[in-house]
């Protein structure tokens, strides 16, 4: 979700109608989650998907903004002619527009997640057959605990579960829709030269908070990083033990040596994170990996970590393995279907180089 649409909504004094693709069934540009705002005197932020389902969002949010009332959009992208007007991507995409009469969900929302909190919005649609008269907004804090609205049913294991999958979810039977939101993305990137420099400046479009440490003042001074990346200069586990680590954090350790990737990984064994992952040959991973279960460190949590880094796509020059390093980064922050597969060919690539150097 963009968290932009919900500082805006806070923030800025405007009429708005919130669009936001609360179902998908088959093919579509977007999955649930992904949402529009329009303000009153024509701002647009984000986006559902464009073509159709965006210009039919469009026309609804228009309606609404007169109006003052929800509706329950249905775009049907079922067309077959390929070289028709009609989407054929196969889908049927339901849009919730709301307009945002009540905001003070989306402040506490965005207070919560200042402090790195996870939070569960739930949006119970009522009304007639005609269409949706009123959205019912409630919000949970991730212990389960209602802090905004009536806990409309849902008991704190419900809740807990709903956050630990991370998706939206519409329970179209109940007319409720379940929206997980967590802090900020980051990422942190250990090692300043090239291939941390680069992936820096490719991360930043996607919406990450980079930070990128290095031990060396000259590596981080002035104009070396990109425009919109934080710097820390200091020790590795310094930085490490102070940065605010979180379970929206990716960490990357692209360090000038293999002992001082190693010195990351054991600190970042003590933190919490999303996704941390290695770049270096099969050999220095089994050696790192080894290191790690000799300090006693669970195996488990050794074995989640992705090494060698990046997609296996050939990649060589620190833009491809940006690219590569970005690319694994965004399957597990999409909770891609691929991913299963990608733990299996980290595993086998593993398990061969170690085969091969008996």
């Amino acid at each position: 979700m963009d968290l932009d649409i919900f500082k805006t909504i806070a923030e800025r004094p405007e009429r708005w109608v919130l669009a936001t693709s609360i179902d998908v069934k088959g093919s579509s540009p977007r999955h649930p989650g992904a949402m529009m705002l329009l303000g009153e005197t024509g701002y647009r932020l984000g986006t559902i998907g464009g073509g159709k389902g965006e210009a039919c969002g469009l026309e609804a949010c228009r309606r609404s903004l007169e109006s003052g009332r929800p509706e329950l959009l249905r775009v049907e992208m079922l067309g077959t002619d390929v070289a028709g007007t009609e989407m054929i991507c196969g889908g049927i995409h339901t849009l919730l527009i709301e307009p945002m009469d009540r905001i003070e969900p989306y402040r506490i929302v965005l207070a919560h997640l200042a402090k790195g909190e996870p939070m569960l919005l739930v949006k119970r649609i009522t009304g007639s057959s005609r269409g949706p008269s009123t959205v019912d907004v409630a919000v949970f804090d991730r212990s389960g605990k209602p802090v905004h609205g009536a806990a409309q049913g849902l008991d704190a294991r419900s809740v807990v579960q709903l956050l630990e999958a991370g998706q939206p979810r519409f329970d179209e039977a109940a007319g409720v829709y379940f929206e997980p939101v967590f802090p900020a993305e980051k990422l942190l990137i250990l090692g300043g030269g090239h291939v941390g420099r680069t992936l820096a400046a490719a991360a930043l479009p996607l919406g990450f908070q980079v930070t990128v440490v290095d031990d060396r003042p000259e590596v981080l001074a002035e104009g070396q990083m990109p425009e919109g990346a934080r710097t820390i200069t200091a020790a590795w586990e310094q930085a490490i033990a102070q940065f605010s680590c979180d379970a929206s954090t990716y960490a990357v350790v692209v360090t000038r040596s293999h002992l001082l990737d190693l010195e990351c990984l054991r600190a970042l064994m003590k933190r919490e994170y999303r996704y941390a992952g290695f770049m270096g040959s099969s050999r220095k991973t089994r050696f790192l990996l080894d290191q790690l279960r000799q300090d006693g460190v669970d195996p488990a949590r050794v074995d989640a970590l992705w090494g060698p880094v990046g997609l296996d796509i050939g990649a060589e020059t620190p833009e491809e393995l940006a690219i590569a390093i970005l690319g694994e980064i965004v399957a597990v922050r999409r909770n891609a279907s691929s991913l299963p597969q990608l733990r299996h060919t980290q595993a086998a690539r593993r398990a061969g180089s170690a085969r091969s150097d008996r």
